[in-house]
Order: C-alpha cells, then structure tokens, then sequence
C-alpha cells in the first residue's frame, strides 16, 4: 500500500462504542449530532461492549438511514428509566439482597440459595426486544443491512464465565473465525441475549445463559478494545468512550475522604475494567504506528495505517451523576446510599448505572456539544475524500478537554490483535 495522503481515502470505517453503563447515553448525543452533520452516512462495521454493545447492535440492526437510526436511538435513552432496566421495588430488590445474605452466611451448601445478580434486569431485556424490533429475540435488521450492502459486519463483545475467555460474536459478510488462548471469535446470528450478556456488570447484572455457557459483560477480558475492528479489516476508526480525560490536577484531587465506601472501590474496579483499556489500547497503537513510520514500506510486514479518532466527555460524568442522584426510586437510592455514594464527589460506580431520564438526557446534550466541537477532525475522518494525514501532535494530544488520537494507526490484517 502507497505511503501517500490518498492511502485512508475509501477503506472501511469502523465505529467503536466503548462501555460504561448509564453513560453510553453520552454515545447517543455524539451520533445524534453526526447524523445531523452527516445524514447518509454508512458505517460498513460496528462492534460494542458492555453498554456500548446496545449502540452497536441498534446501528447494525436499523433498517433506515444513519439519521433515522440515530433519532430512535435517541429516543430509546431519552425514554428509558431505571425501572426499564432493573426491577426497583421493594420486594424485589430486599429479595435479592436477602439471597445475597443467606449464600454468604451458607458455607457453600448445596440448599443455599444460587444467586445470579444484585439486580434484576429482566425489564431490559424487553425494553430493548421492543426497541430494537426483534422477532424472537433475533436483531432481524442485521441481516437485512448486510444483504442489503449497506453492513459489512457487526461485532458484540462478552466473557465467558465458564471458561475465562473473551468472546467476540459476529455477524457478518466474508467475515472468518480467528482465535488466541484467551479470547475467540464466533461467527452467529445476533440476538437480544447477546446484548444483554455484553452489558451484564459483573455481580450486579445476571449473566446470561448462550448454549451451554454464561457470559457477562465483555469489557472484563477484553484488553484491546479496538482489535475486534481491526480483525474486521477496518481502515478508520472512530472510537466513542465515556471517560472524561481529567487534568494533572484533577486527577490528584481525592474524591473520597476517609476509608473508601464499598461504592467508590467498586468504581475505581469498574473504571479500569470498562474505562481505562480503551486509552490504553489506543496508546499502544500511537506507539507502533511511530516506530513504523520510521520504516521503509518494504520493511513494514504487511503493516498498514489506520485513521484513528478517539471522542470523549469534555466532562466528567460521575460527578454529574451526584446532582440527579436524589431523583432516583426510593428503595434503590437507599440501596446504593447504603454503599456509600453519597460520601464521594464523584461516584463512577453510581453513574454506570444512573439510569434517570433527566441524568441521561445531560449527558446526551454533552454528547452532541462534545462532537460539534471536534467537527473539523470528524469531518475529516468520515468524508468520502477525507485523508489519513492531519497535523501532527504530542502523543495523546488534548483539544480542549477532549483527548483526541489522531495519527494512523499501525494494523496488520493478517495479525491484529
């Protein structure tokens, strides 16, 4: 391949939605505003984890436009509340904090009650049957999309209880298997059951039973959160993450004082399962796609460059979270209170599963603000006659409050990771 500007012209565009419970709402604000800016546009691959997985799978499963597509999923956030996602009732949730007790208090025997999650998140699962038209659980318009040539492939990521692996569920065209000791790929028909698993937080989510198998929420293993578009044969990317970039010294400010609460380690867990990898990952990438510009093109082995654009919250959802926490259903407030959310400033744990309208319906708004602040740079990564070369940066640059990776990326086809 050329080594010139026309090279990242007319390859696949990739989307990535990466994880984060609630705030995969922020998702639906940034597409909410390209759709707008860019209403025919066509995106041959998706894939999704965690939160970021219902995106995905609603993208590749609409049967309209991208603008049309977005609008829905707009309106899916906007309409969606706590009790569309887990039961909040009472009765519900002291049951399950009562099975909770009696296993912990049991010694392993074999009449202890088998416990599957703190929650019950039935009524997602037929919000999103409803939401994304399935007919017996099969995201039919998948199908339709890829026979229609507007989708190449789509790709949800889960972990397997049973085994410790990540598994990557496909669907797609000319799309083979690939696999490494710790994570594989499965060619399927995708599902509503294949979302939830993807989505299921550990311990708070059930996970989800798919062939003699349980899997839970697919950011646990997956440690290259862009590999699976690369294995799709993706040449640009535009990865969509709901982590705020802090300053130095916003990231030296505690947010708890004191012993931390159940609740704040359980973020600070959360963060580097769902949130960090993505930085992470992108990082690696800037640091190969270096070294091999400093290489003739013979002596690259088959490497090739891939445009790579990272958006994130200007600002920092979890302590937005704090404001519209006294909105939420009495019993569940008490719960998550008792874990200790009212005594941190800014409670990640909380805001992955802040599932109000009026907290969801912010973080759209910083979505759309947060892309229409970088349209020149989505402009260029989107556009038919974009190119692959933009004005060169520090490694991991910031625009504003926003880290932006700009630089191609270095990918192999034959052995992306």
């Amino acid at each position: 391949m050329s080594g010139d500007s026309r090279e990242g012209r007319h390859v696949d565009l990739a989307f990535v939605m990466g994880g984060g419970g609630a705030r995969a709402a922020y998702q639906a604000g940034v597409l909410r505003y390209l759709s707008r800016r860019f209403p025919s546009l066509e995106i041959p691959i998706v894939t999704g984890v965690s939160a970021g997985a219902i995106n995905a799978a609603h993208l590749a499963a609409h049967h309209g436009t991208f603008e049309q597509a977005t609008e829905e999923l707009y309106h899916m956030w906007s309409n969606l509340n706590v009790d569309n996602v887990f039961r909040t009732d009472v009765g519900s949730l002291g049951w399950h904090v009562l099975r909770w007790a009696r296993q912990l208090v049991s010694g392993g025997a074999r009449t202890s009650p088998r416990v599957r999650g703190l929650l019950d998140t039935e009524p997602l699962r037929a919000y999103l049957t409803d939401a994304m038209h399935a007919i017996n659980g099969e995201l039919t318009g998948i199908n339709y999309n890829l026979r229609m040539g507007r989708l190449k492939a789509v790709a949800l990521s889960t972990t397997n209880y049973s085994t410790g692996q990540s598994v990557l569920w496909v669907q797609g065209q000319g799309v083979t298997e690939w696999e490494r000791p710790t994570r594989r790929s499965r060619l399927t028909t995708l599902t509503v059951e294949h979302v939830m698993a993807s989505s299921a937080l550990p311990l708070v989510f059930p996970a989800v039973q798919i062939g003699p198998h349980w899997f839970g929420d697919g950011g646990i293993r997956l440690a290259a959160p862009l590999s699976p578009a690369l294995h799709l044969g993706a040449g640009r990317l535009l990865a969509i993450s709901t982590r705020h970039s802090p300053t130095a010294r916003q990231a030296n400010r505690p947010t708890v004082t004191g012993y931390p609460p159940p609740a704040q380690v359980a973020g600070v867990m959360m963060n580097s399962v769902f949130l960090d990898l993505l930085d992470d990952d992108a990082h690696r990438l800037e640091t190969i796609n270096r070294l091999l510009a400093g290489l003739p093109m013979e002596a690259r082995g088959g490497m090739r460059p891939v445009r790579l654009l990272t958006v994130r919250p200007s600002v920092d959802l979890a302590r937005l979270a704090n404001r519209y926490e006294p909105q939420l259903p009495k019993a569940f407030r008490f719960l998550t209170r008792g874990l200790g959310t009212r005594q941190i400033e800014a409670p990640d744990f909380l805001s992955m599963i802040m599932f109000q309208p009026d907290y969801l319906a912010k973080l759209i708004r910083v979505g759309e603000e947060d892309a229409e602040a970088r349209e020149g740079e989505l402009a260029a990564l989107l556009e038919p006659d974009g190119t692959t070369e933009i004005p060169r940066g520090p490694p991991g640059g910031v625009a504003g409050s926003t880290a932006t990776t700009g630089s191609p990326i270095a990918t192999d086809r034959r052995k992306a990771t």
